[in-house]
C-alpha cells in the first residue's frame, strides 16, 4: 500500500474518532482489503450502556465500559479478516494487538504515539510490537507530520462543496 492510501485511511480513521464520547481519548479505526473499506469503528460503550458523564469521567469505570475502537471494527465487519489491513489513530494496545493478530490481519498502520501517550503506554506498546514480530504481522507507524493532504492526493476546490461543508461543521461561531 503506498503513503497515499495510508495517509486517506488514516485520516478517515481521525476523522471517525471524533465519533467517540470519551474526553480524553479518542480513537478511530478502519478496516481495508487493498483499497476498499471492510469496516470502521470508535471506542465506547456497548450499544445500550449509557454514556453518562459520571461514568465517561470515572477512569476505572471508563476503561471496564470502553470496547475499543479496533474491536468495534472487528465486530462490524461481520466477515473473515485475513489478510486485511487495520488503520488506527493511536497503537493498538496487546488486547486488541492479540485480537488482530487472531483475526489475522496482516498489517497494521497508525500514527505515532506522543510522548505523552508512551508516558503511560510504552511497556503495553513494546508487548504489542513483540506480539505482531512473532506472527508475521507487518506494522507501520507514520509521525503525525506525514499525515497530510499533499501525501493523500486530495484535491479540496476553493469554494467546493467539501470545502463548504467542513467549515459549516468544524468552524462553528
Amino acid at each position: 500500500m503506498s503513503i497515499k492510501w495510508d495517509t486517506r485511511f488514516l485520516g478517515l480513521a481521525a476523522h471517525i474518532s471524533a465519533w467517540s464520547k470519551d474526553p480524553s481519548s479518542q480513537v478511530g479505526a478502519v478496516i481495508t482489503d487493498g483499497n476498499r473499506i471492510v469496516s470502521v469503528g470508535y471506542n465506547g460503550f456497548a450499544a445500550g450502556v449509557e454514556d453518562r458523564a459520571e461514568r465517561l469521567a470515572d477512569r476505572n469505570c471508563k476503561l471496564n465500559l470502553t470496547i475499543h475502537a479496533e474491536e468495534n471494527a472487528m465486530i462490524f465487519a461481520k466477515r473473515d479478516l485475513t489478510s486485511c489491513t487495520v488503520y488506527v489513530t493511536h497503537p493498538p494496545c496487546p488486547r486488541c494487538a492479540s485480537k488482530l493478530i487472531q483475526e489475522e490481519v496482516k498489517r497494521i498502520v497508525c500514527i505515532a504515539p506522543s510522548e505523552d501517550f508512551l508516558s503511560r503506554w510504552a511497556d503495553d506498546l513494546k508487548l504489542s510490537q513483540e506480539m505482531y514480530q512473532e506472527a508475521g504481522v507487518e506494522y507501520q507507524s507514520y509521525d503525525i507530520e506525514q499525515i497530510n493532504v499533499d501525501d493523500a492526493h486530495i484535491t479540496v476546490a476553493p469554494g467546493g462543496f467539501f470545502k463548504k461543508v467542513m467549515n459549516r461543521l468544524l468552524l462553528r461561531d
